[in-house]
């Protein structure tokens, strides 16, 4: 670590060094047209370089170019780009285009999604398959990404996925993930941003990277509301239907969303398990059989409130949540076997739960503008509430081949909260175009309180099970410092960050404290026509979330138990990657990731009772490398594009078993793709599909996976609605399947769920008023407006 910190520090002082060596100059100047009316937002930029600034509301600008400069070039929508010599003050006169078009004719598509060195971003709305449902079946649609119904998350192949929502953590993990996720309307959302390299600024949490999911806020002067219907047809039907409110008046920008979310789904999950053969007992194998159905209904709302008290000063205070309630009724059979006999003994089990959580978020929020150079600084405080309350009743009927059979009843009452408080404050600082600071803090307190109390009836009377009951307290808070610098020279542009987070955790069990430093690296080399080779090292934490270390069981029979474990450790990993950008459009990665105490699900049999115990554990290591490709957006023909991504790892894990090494390793090679086609009358189509190869998760294999999926869709009334005829795997292949050696037996589970279905989306709008354009503040890139 301290090598690491010298390095940073190294980057740091000859960045700042080869700066301070390089002579420059502060020219200043004014932009107008010919009727000398100021041009606002005017690109003032050095040709073939990432140095440049916009014009303010007065049309002035003030950019820090090198001395040995001869050459500007001004540009403008509408108006006629010019080259002119810099000097120290400069007046500029910039004309008009010599022909004015009244009409354009727009028959390229916008594209789907933008890569970078650092992420991909994609635009769900723009899709026939994404931009309906819920912002759950949005992720499941994306190449490159796989949700399991535990709520574990893939990103191009690798686990460990932070999720955040408009730049904050949603707090939940697995299943609650899920629910949260499935209650947020796909039409809600405005982007969704893979960021593979996050900086300093982020928490540090993510071996695979962030996924961050951006909701739509009001961007009109007047008035507009959106209403939306979805409904989907599958085994069992779903429907999800919202109303969007937005307004701005003068300063006051106000925006809303409610959404009612209900339907239907089922697990459908078979499990296979052999013992080996012992000097008691002889080969015993195990099958299992079950089926849980769930009704789901859940209210979301997303409401804010933002104040313009200057042309440079803004507040405001935000607050989002859901209701959810959940019915799982499951039927379990169970039946033990050996070589020698048909049946040994059989369980009949039925479990039936019903669930009640409620999730709210609020938060408020400062930013102030020091001036049109992009000196800024911002600060906010969230909060969060989440509560559960979950009772279990749970039947067992077991039949033996050689005795009576015997019945056992039990019932589990689940409570629990999470609250949570943090503040932030970000401050940004560009000393000039050629360097750029950023610095900040962040403090959050979580506390967690939760408590499982189990029964067993005999004889009519209802008894407590000391052995299932427990109760977890956990609080935790994370301080954290970090700094981040932006080192422009021409064509490298550096950007080297430093994150310090110290960790304060108390349970019942333990007490943890320590601190940790997190560096980041991006060297990106600019070459012509916006291409550009980048290097990236940064290091990561991932601790273990609030349900793997709670120590409460979730039991599906008499012999699989599933339950937290409260002495896991965060796991740590080093990444490296070496990228090369085409045009914002295509991306070739080879990448090398290192993580040490890898937490993964481990499967662990009592021997005497052949029970197996479901439990996350720290494994020795992990590591994976690769080759990864990204397009954006291929153009076939004028009519037919594709966005695709492809990916080769190998993963190698290792970990230790009854003293013994054991090691678990593999190539996985993984596509998707989504390909959209301009049909005639008005219609888009679009195909979407992805498969993904046997993939090594800690001590078992996911089997193969894939799914094509499927939609048109089609504006009508100017734009005004919007009809969404979508349709997801369409041959039932997106089936979680797993399989692996367990204590020395081989086991097998087969999960499939409602994924196969058929869904119609209508969407009306009402706007009155018209889109507020914001200038475009130069922070160092060279980037234009560009309006049709």
């Amino acid at each position: 670590m301290k090598k690491l910190f010298f390095l940073f520090a190294c980057i740091q002082c000859f960045g700042i060094s080869h700066l301070i060596g390089q002579e420059s100059i502060t020219i200043r100047g004014k932009i107008t047209d010919e009727a000398k009316v100021p041009l606002v937002g005017a690109t003032i930029s050095i040709p073939d370089t990432a140095i440049g600034t916009t014009s303010d509301i007065n049309g002035v600008f003030q950019l820090k170019i090198p001395k040995n400069t001869t050459s500007l070039n001004i540009s403008f929508i509408g108006y006629r780009s010019i080259d002119v010599v810099p000097h120290r003050q400069m007046t500029i006169v910039l004309p008009k285009k010599e022909t004015e078009i009244d009409e354009i004719v727009v028959t390229a598509q916008k594209s789907m999604a933008q890569v970078t060195p650092d992420k991909t971003t994609v635009y769900p709305g723009l899709s026939s398959t994404t931009s309906s449902g819920t912002a759950y079946s949005v992720l499941k649609n994306l190449p490159g990404i796989i949700i399991n119904n535990d709520g574990s998350i893939y990103l191009n192949g690798k686990s460990g996925v932070r999720i955040l929502v408009n730049g904050k953590s949603a707090y939940l993990s697995g299943s609650e993930l899920l629910n949260y996720l499935m209650s947020i309307p796909a039409n809600s959302l405005s982007k969704i941003e893979l960021i593979n390299h996050p900086s300093a600024k982020y928490e540090a949490a993510g071996k695979a990277g962030i996924i961050d999911i951006h909701t739509q806020k009001n961007n009109n002067a007047g008035y507009n509301v959106k209403l939306n219907t979805n409904y989907e047809q599958g085994k069992y039907g779903r429907c999800n239907n919202n109303i969007s409110l937005g307004t701005q008046i003068n300063q006051l920008n106000i925006y809303g969303l409610y959404g009612f979310y209900r339907g239907d789904d089922y697990v459908d999950l078979t499990v296979t398990r052999n013992f080996p053969e012992t000097t008691t007992d002889p080969t015993i194998f195990f099958d299992q059989d079950s089926y849980r159905k769930r009704k789901d209904q859940s209210h979301y709302f997303n409401v804010g409130v933002d104040y313009n008290l200057t042309t440079h000063t803004s507040l405001g205070v935000k607050a989002r949540g859901n209701l959810y309630h959940r019915i799982e009724n499951g039927v379990l059979n169970s039946l033990f076997y050996t070589s020698q006999t048909l049946k040994d003994s059989a369980i009949h089990s039925t479990t039936n739960n019903d669930e009640s959580r409620q999730n709210f978020m609020t938060s408020l929020y400062f930013q102030h503008k020091m001036d049109s150079f992009g000196k800024e600084i911002s600060a906010s405080v969230d909060g969060l509430y989440y509560s559960i309350n979950e009772p279990q009743f749970h039947f067992d009927r077991v039949s033996a081949s050689s005795l009576a059979s015997t019945e056992s009843i039990s019932r589990t009452q689940k409570d629990g909260h999470i609250k949570m408080i943090s503040g932030n404050v970000d401050w940004t600082y560009p000393i000039s175009s050629l360097l750029r600071f950023e610095a900040g803090a962040k403090s959050n307190f979580v506390n967690i309180d939760n408590v499982s109390a189990s029964q067993i009836k005999k004889r009519e009377q209802w008894i407590n099970d000391s052995g299932l009951s427990s109760n977890f307290d956990y609080n935790e808070n994370i301080n954290a410092l970090y700094v981040n610098s932006k080192i422009q020279t021409k064509p490298v542009t550096i950007h080297a960050g430093l994150r310090i987070e110290n960790t304060n955790i108390t349970t019942d069990s333990m007490d943890q404290s320590y601190t940790n430093l997190f560096p980041s690296l991006m060297i990106v080399r600019y070459f012509p026509s916006q291409n550009a080779l980048s290097l990236t090292y940064d290091r990561r934490i991932d601790r273990p979330n609030y349900k793997d270390l709670n120590p409460f069981v979730y039991v599906f029979d008499s012999y699989t138990y599933e339950q937290g474990n409260t002495k896991l450790e965060p796991q740590f990993t080093h990444r490296l990657s070496l990228s090369f950008t085409i045009r914002k459009a295509y991306r070739f990665s080879l990448f090398y990731a290192n993580t040490r105490h890898a937490i993964s699900k481990s499967y662990i049999v009592h021997p005497n009772s052949k029970r197996v115990l479901v439990m996350p554990t720290n494994m020795s290591w992990h590591n994976s490398y690769g080759l990864q490709i990204d397009a954006a957006q291929l153009t076939l023909t004028n009519w037919f594009h594709t966005s695709l991504h492809a990916e080769l790892v190998q993963n190698n894990y290792k970990w230790i078993e009854a003293g013994i090494t054991q090691k678990n390793e593999g190539i996985t090679f993984q596509i998707g793709a989504q390909n959209r086609i301009i049909l005639p009358w008005g219609w888009k189509g679009e195909i979407s599909g992805f498969y993904n190869s046997r993939m090594p998760y800690g001590q078992i294999d996911v089997l193969p996976i894939w799914q094509i999926s499927g939609g048109i869709k089609r504006d009508f009334f100017d734009g005004k609605a919007t009809l969404n005829i979508f349709s997801y795997d369409w041959f039932h292949s997106n089936r979680t399947r797993v399989e692996g050696i367990i204590n020395g037996g081989y086991a097998t589970t087969h999960e499939f769920s409602d994924h196969t279905m058929i869904g119609l989306s209508l969407t009306f709008r009402i706007k009155k008023g018209h889109e507020i354009k914001k200038p475009n503040v130069q922070k160092g890139l060279n980037t234009k407006r560009i309006s049709l």
